[in-house]
């Protein structure tokens, strides 16, 4: 991931933090309980180290250099940029880059993270803390930073109010009161909720509802989350109102909305397993039985769109890791889930994203900066579907391999005797402009039917599934 920005920084580049005041104790414990599991150690190092250099208007003159950061950490530049972008994915850093007379220059925002009860109202934060340290570790967790009250029904209360202490005439109060101007809500954070529709069948879910033991409005009044849910990892309207059955106290009859979030994710962790040693025991039959199937490059196309409106965000992802066979870090989970959760984009557009930064770059893992700003672009730009957005990717293919060629004719121009050696990226067929489908070959033709074998297994299982 912090490999696409090694080429853009150096060890001799200058940095200022900007940071209102240096966090307290109890935000520092919060980090290392709540963030440090998640982040890992290096992170951790960096927050602290970058305080140390905060202040609320720093001089943008006296700068320090990079090189002051990676020999207080023993850290190398790799390290260093991938500690950065997950104190960014997790809303702990915000970073801005310049160049002036001086060279370049980078600027750091120091954000605080959010600690208690703040920390567990954050579906994101709370559901990924979750699958990192296990169910016991989490409820000792919250047990600390969000302790139950203390009760006190047998005791009557004798405190005193501040009029009864502190006497004031009531014609002050009110004149006072009456020259406060009440700020109306923001028009777009009351419509946000409502902006964002899912493709949920709330009707048929209503139904379901009433037919289970689940009281209706604990379900709506977590109904953001729920949805969250339902994009993330594809469940439907039955399934998910098993997983509130069991989410729900008898006793209390009240919806435990963290334990929801657990089994959601627990079961579809068992799924994908399944999915796997499925595929795996059926794999060496399908896979002689479509290697004969020479198919042109536009079917292949017609099934990953259908791959890609089939799974949701978190199985897609899972099932190119798996083919890859990279690991799945947890930011990666965090910036899937973040876009997931803000619903700009459709499932099928953010598989087709997914697909082409890790299968068709060729990338181990994803930049969190390139997938935000790419999800924010095709969302301006109103795609909806899987082939708009494969179109998409055709025209940023298409740019920047006229970029190339411009900067390869201007640079053989002024260098005539060096001529410059341009690396060609081999990209996918679906992405190229004009295409025409060539000859294949016979190890092309192998690969080729692995990869619709593979795709169909998939189907034929959720559609098994469903």
């Amino acid at each position: 991931m912090a490999a696409d920005n090694l080429r853009n920084i150096s060890p001799k580049d200058g940095f200022v933090v900007v940071q209102e005041s240096a966090p307290s104790d109890a935000q520092l414990q919060g980090l290392l309980d709540l963030y440090v599991p998640i982040m890992g150690a290096n992170a951790y190092g960096v927050y602290a180290l970058l305080s140390r250099f905060g202040k609320p208007h720093p001089n943008l003159v006296k700068r320090s250099m990079n090189k002051e950061l990676l020999l207080g950490l023993s850290v190398g530049m790799r390290d260093f940029l991938d500690a950065r972008e997950k104190l960014e994915a997790l809303g702990l850093l915000r970073t801005f880059e310049k160049s002036d007379r001086l060279g370049k220059l980078s600027l750091y925002f120091i954000l605080r993270p959010l600690v208690g009860k703040n920390f567990f109202d954050d579906d994101l934060l709370s559901t990924l803390l979750l699958e990192t340290v296990g169910q016991g570790a989490f409820r000792k967790l919250k047990e600390k930073y969000c302790p139950p009250k203390f009760k006190v029904d047998d005791c009557v209360e004798v405190t005193k109010s501040f009029l009864d202490v502190f006497p004031i005439q009531q014609s002050t109060l009110m004149k006072n009161a009456a020259s406060k101007t009440v700020q109306p809500l923001d028009k777009h954070q009351e419509q946000l909720i409502d902006k964002n529709e899912t493709d949920l069948d709330l009707k048929f879910f209503r139904q379901l509802l009433e037919r289970s033991f689940v009281p209706e409005e604990e379900a709506f009044k977590n109904m953001d989350a729920i949805s969250t849910i339902h994009l993330l990892y594809g469940l439907d309207e039955m399934q998910l109102v098993r997983l509130l059955e069991e989410a729900v106290d008898i006793n209390t009859n009240k919806l435990n909305i963290n334990y929801f979030k657990m089994l959601a994710h627990n079961s579809f962790d068992y799924q994908l397993k399944a999915n796997k040693k499925s595929s795996e025991q059926s794999g060496k039959i399908d896979g002689q039985t479509n290697t004969a199937d020479d198919q042109p490059t536009s079917s292949a196309d017609a099934a990953l769109i259908e791959f890609c409106r089939t799974l949701s965000p978190m199985e897609f992802l899972q099932a190119i890791k798996d083919e890859t066979g990279s690991l799945l870090t947890s930011s990666e989970k965090y910036m899937v889930s973040n876009v997931v959760s803000q619903r700009i984009l459709p499932n099928e557009v953010i598989n087709v994203l997914i697909h082409y930064i890790l299968s068709d770059r060729g990338n181990a893992s994803m930049n969190q900066n390139y997938f935000e700003k790419t999800a924010a672009t095709w969302s301006k730009n109103g795609v909806k579907t899987a082939q708009q957005a494969m179109t998409e990717v055709r025209k940023v293919v298409q740019e920047g391999s006229e970029k190339r060629n411009s900067y390869s004719n201007s640079k053989g121009s002024r260098y005539r005797k060096k001529r410059p050696v341009v690396q060609k990226e081999q990209l996918p067929d679906w992405a190229q402009a004009d295409y025409e489908a060539p000859k294949s070959t016979q190890e092309q033709t192998t690969k080729k039917a692995d990869l619709q074998a593979e795709i169909k297994r998939r189907l034929a299982e959720i559609k098994k599934d469903n």
